[in-house]
């Protein structure tokens, strides 16, 4: 379906057979007045009546999406309709047509030109119920308009189009039964491969190009465009899966259509446990009775691992003696990475004790496969409160939080999620209208901002279905989102869940600004800066530098330290045997050695005040909210030799000529301040996991 007037541009492979291919606006799709392939072999004048044959055709065609497009707004009863309208109002995208997001390393190797073709009919089949000759028709007209473009675009393939070989005929004669799977439908079918069918023009739906065709069980190379064909073995159907244009999916991944199969199923297991959490008596665990009061509904989830421990120290006691917030807070981790007797954990059980600090509970992670981001949702998925505030530990409130249980848009929707940096027109994920993802969830094409999950609010018994749902993606079998990197770990899941589901949620608009230091004119961002929903700064999320608690030092030569070590250890017990003193154990030993070793280097100058973290927050930089969307890019870069070369920051690396970003001091802003606060907390934590 079309939203907004975006129209994603795929790629073109093979360099050799490319030649200036021009961008098309999105509507600048000249379709032949006859279907049959052109003939090579034409006069002279035919590439003239070519074009002015096609140019009629566009306006004919016009008017025919402008009808069919007016009848299909008067469908109440499509889900995905009502889901657009909803969307287009409040959490989409304005944004002009998407121009693709290819690397320069991905440019240089692949040379790959722009070409769009608009599958305005394909999306209608797929969101709209149609009879099979429709979606024959609307496959037919796809194919035909990647056909024009080739011609007027004068791409030459190996093969002219005209000698059609009786291998192509047949291809192109095959293609036109396999169909795309029914949307919606309620029972599971059991699908075979049948092979790669590859396609010319980078699209899914150009003309067969057979002599690529690939087996099920062999690679396909990341820049070519086709679809897996699968056959029912009951009906004997056979279905289009898994469409792929050249930029379908990442560069350095591959896939095989063995897969095929699993990856179609994926829907109706979708629906099945959807539905799960529709029968009576389905609820979250540890969700208590309703009558509960509103100090036990709401509270802070977090979860913690040994690095984040300082992080966590900090965000907490900011919480409670710098913002006065009372929120109850739960602390999940794994056992295998951590005990609550251990030392690490001595600052977090010290905070817990403390009668003013109180209301700090610690609950163990019991699911074996959950690891890295699926922790994230374990923690949320049986949290003991009903309404959560996730925070991860290494991401301050810059003032007291607890408002927003009572935010009208809380209230309204049960839910409240915050956008990434990272949008359809710039995804360093790939997260766009080419992407496989929709298919795979069998929904549309949603143009909005990704997800940033380093806060998400949620009313988790309001929102039971979802938040099950956000569980089956994390841990089902055949992980697609993870084999495939549709997306990056859990922060999308959630509103791809509630979108799936057609569950409300409120996206904050305000897109993240950015919290970082400038050296020298230059602008390193190393904090990822949310905002409320009236646009002031809320959170400030450490993605690029951690707190510590210590000296960010040099990286250290292990293996050179390691054979120096050796070498004295070996002198140290020589040296004893001919004194004739007991020799130590070799725990004592390696004290000794690492009592006498002198620290690796600090990385930068110590900070006046003392605290070994450096300062990191001095500038703010903040999207014009008079600027377009589609301006929003934020780069990654790094910004040596201003900056660490190890160092990863996110921005504009010359801040002083940019068009749609502006710089505030930090010193001027109302969480002035709150760096020093957790930079002392930081080393407070250090300190007591020392003594």
């Amino acid at each position: 379906m079309m939203r907004d007037g975006l129209h994603p541009r795929s790629t073109t492979s093979n360099g050799a057979k490319t030649n200036n291919i021009k961008e098309l606006s999105p509507y600048e799709e000249a379709l032949p007045t006859d279907h049959a392939v052109p003939s090579s072999t034409g006069k002279r004048w035919w590439p003239h009546a070519f074009i002015i044959g096609g140019a009629i055709y566009v306006i004919a065609m016009g008017f025919w999406f402008s009808h069919y497009f007016n009848a299909l707004e008067k469908d109440s009863d499509s889900v995905y309709l009502e889901r657009i309208k909803r969307n287009r109002d409040d959490n989409t995208m304005k944004v002009s047509p998407y121009h693709g997001h290819l690397t320069q390393e991905q440019q240089k190797k692949t040379n790959l030109a722009k070409a769009e073709v608009t599958s305005t009919l394909i999306q209608a089949a797929i969101d709209n119920p149609m009879e099979a000759s429709q979606v024959k028709e609307a496959l037919r007209l796809a194919r035909e308009a990647v056909v024009a473009k080739l011609e007027m675009d004068s791409i030459v393939s190996s093969r002219p189009l005209a000698t059609q070989s009786e291998t192509l005929n047949k291809a192109e004669f095959l293609a036109q039964d396999a169909l795309l799977l029914p949307n919606g439908e309620t029972n599971a079918r059991n699908l075979t491969c049948l092979g790669w069918r590859a396609t010319d023009g980078c699209s899914p739906y150009g003309p067969r190009k057979p002599e690529d065709d690939l087996a099920c069980t062999t690679v396909i190379p990341f820049d070519q465009s086709g679809y897996c064909e699968v056959q029912d073995k009951e009906s004997g159907e056979r279905f289009r899966v898994m469409l792929h244009y050249c930029n379908s999916l990442k560069s350095d991944l591959s896939f095989r259509c063995v897969y095929a199969a699993k990856f179609a199923s994926f829907r109706h297991e979708i629906r099945e446990r959807a539905n799960r959490a529709l029968t009576p008596g389905f609820t979250l665990p540890n969700l208590q009775d309703s009558a509960m009061s509103t100090k036990q509904r709401n509270g802070i989830v977090m979860v913690i691992y040994p690095k984040m421990i300082p992080s966590a120290y900090a965000t907490i006691k900011t919480l409670r003696e710098v913002q006065g917030c009372q929120l109850p807070i739960e602390l999940w981790y794994r056992s295998f990475e951590m005990d609550l007797d251990s030392d690490m954990m001595k600052p977090l059980t010290a905070l817990a004790e403390k009668k003013e600090l109180s209301r700090i509970t610690f609950h163990e992670i019991t699911n074996v496969h959950a690891a890295g981001f699926d922790s994230k949702v374990c923690a949320i998925y049986n949290s003991h409160f009903e309404r959560i505030l996730f925070l991860d530990a290494d991401n301050v409130p810059s003032r007291n939080p607890t408002f927003l249980f009572s935010s009208t848009e809380f209230l309204e929707t049960g839910a409240i999620f915050w956008p990434d940096f990272w949008h359809p027109q710039n995804s360093i994920f790939n997260v766009h209208s080419h992407s496989v993802l929709w298919e795979l969830l069998d929904m549309p094409f949603i143009n909005m901002f990704e997800q940033e999950s380093g806060q998400i609010l949620i009313d988790r018994r309001r929102h039971a279905q979802a938040l099950d749902l956000v569980m089956f993606f994390t841990f089902h079998e055949s992980n697609h989102f993870e084999s495939m990197q549709l997306v990056h770990g859990d922060k999308d899941l959630f509103r791809l869940a509630w979108l799936k589901l057609d569950a409300p949620f409120h996206m904050i608009k305000s897109p993240p600004a950015i919290a970082g230091k400038i050296i020298n004119g230059i602008f390193c961002g190393m904090t990822m800066v949310q905002h409320d929903a009236q646009g002031d700064v809320l959170f400030l999320h450490r993605n690029s530098r951690k707190l510590m608690g210590e000296p960010l030092r040099k990286t250290v030569d292990y293996k050179t330290r390691a054979i120096a070590r050796s070498a004295r250890l070996s002198k140290i017990r020589s040296n004893l045997r001919l004194e004739g003193k007991p020799i130590p154990s070799w725990n004592e030993l390696f004290a000794m050695l690492s009592s006498e070793e002198t620290p690796s280097p600090t990385l930068e100058a110590p900070e006046p005040d003392g605290y070994p973290d450096s300062v990191v927050w001095t500038h703010l930089l903040t999207f014009n909210n008079t600027s377009n969307l589609e301006d929003y890019i934020v780069q990654v870069y790094n910004a040596s030799p201003e900056f660490d070369e190890s160092q990863t920051c996110y921005g504009e690396r010359d801040v002083s000529k940019s068009e749609h970003f502006y710089v505030q001091n930090i010193a001027s802003l109302p969480f002035a301040g709150l760096e020093t606060h957790i930079r002392r907390f930081a080393a407070e934590a250090v300190e007591l996991n020392e003594t």
